[in-house]
């Protein structure tokens, strides 16, 4: 198992929830509180790290019919989910001043779902990307993700505390650059 390329991962997975936890503390109306920036940081962790299981067994379950082609598999997802992040830094959605908009759990909640979907689909790539093959590599892969996204969402929060009207996209910048540079990692391993 590569560790290096699993915090990379976690890093770049972990680059939506950092961005999404500034906007969150900036918009929680407390900014001397830290208690909601930590169960938004678990939040987001718990989702990141239980999604790659999820799509690792959903990857399982088709793994005679992606055998064959898994690299190819993992550098098209690995190039897609990269490509999304990227496209969404430059979307007017991301380029909103994160003041113009209000969370509570309901919606922490749902934005944990939102920013983890990537971590599902990277799930099936873990393998190929991470070198992770048993089911404790895959679990250490998700632990290494989910304590990443910990820290940075954490981090992210505690930056939005101390800033208003902040702009957060560069954060999906760097998480897409990174997701596309191990895309073609994966690509050439096969070459």
């Amino acid at each position: 198992m590569d560790y290096m390329a699993a915090a990379a991962l976690g890093t770049a997975l972990a680059a939506d929830a950092a961005a999404v936890s500034v906007s969150c503390a900036v918009n929680s109306g407390s900014h001397q509180k830290i208690r909601p920036g930590i169960g938004t940081a678990l939040t987001f962790a718990l989702f990141q790290a239980v999604m790659p299981v999820l799509g690792w067994s959903i990857g399982k379950v088709g793994n005679g019919i992606f055998a064959a082609a898994n690299h190819i598999i993992a550098f098209v997802i690995l190039l897609f989910l990269g490509s999304k992040m990227l496209w969404d830094a430059r979307s007017a959605e991301c380029q909103m001043k994160s003041s113009d908009i209000r969370y509570g759990m309901k919606e922490v909640l749902i934005l944990a779902v939102a920013t983890s979907i990537d971590a599902l689909a990277s799930g099936i790539a873990i393998p190929v990307s991470v070198g992770a093959h048993t089911a404790f590599e895959i679990l250490m892969t998700s632990v290494i993700i989910g304590g990443i996204t910990l820290v940075l969402s954490l981090l992210g929060y505690l930056l939005g505390m101390k800033m208003k009207n902040i702009n957060v996209h560069y954060a999906l910048i760097a998480g897409g650059l990174i997701l596309v540079v191990m895309a073609m990692k994966t690509l050439f391993a096969v070459v």
